[in-house]
């Protein structure tokens, strides 16, 4: 036999892994700053994406991973958030609330004065879903997000099984 029958369903198999480490990774949510949408503990597939000014940007109300090493600063691990303005957008922060085109999305924290915030063409804006400041673009520490520190999008719930499903 042949050394390479012998071990191509190996090297499929080491192939197929290599291939898809480049496109898709685990990540665990890690808090409960995404809840409703992602609880603490849950396991989700991400799909490695790119975004600068030049390569695209994200899409409004995308769920992002943001890299683990801009994301020390305001967490231990990974930081997982919802697009909340594109580059270009203007927020306005009024009342306590936080406006974009006129709309709210988020609650401003205490410390947020009034004011206009313009996002620069390489940055988004992330919140989290349960409108806990700390570890979103409200934070005093974090601000809007440079694109090119999006790891990936978040795609698919995969444990437990019971919340199985793509991730809105």
């Amino acid at each position: 036999m042949d050394w390479r029958q012998k071990y191509r369903p190996y090297i499929l198999a080491g192939t197929l892994a290599f291939v898809m480490t480049m496109f898709i990774a685990p990540e665990v949510m890690d808090g409960p700053s995404m809840k409703p949408t992602l609880d603490d503990g849950q396991l989700t597939v991400i799909t490695k994406e790119s975004y600068s000014a030049n390569r695209g940007e994200p899409e409004l109300g995308q769920v992002v991973v943001l890299e683990k090493v801009y994301s020390r600063c305001v967490a231990e691990d990974n930081v997982i958030g919802r697009v909340a303005a594109l580059p270009g957008d203007e927020l306005t922060v009024k009342g306590g609330q936080i406006y974009r085109e006129g709309e709210v999305i988020a609650t401003a924290p205490e410390y947020m004065k009034d004011q206009t915030i313009e996002i620069s063409e390489d940055d988004v804006y992330i919140i989290n879903d349960n409108d806990d400041p700390t570890l979103d673009s409200r934070s005093a520490d974090m601000g809007p997000v440079p694109m090119k520190e999006i790891r990936g999008d978040v795609k698919i719930k995969l444990w437990p099984l019971s919340d199985f499903g793509k991730v809105k």
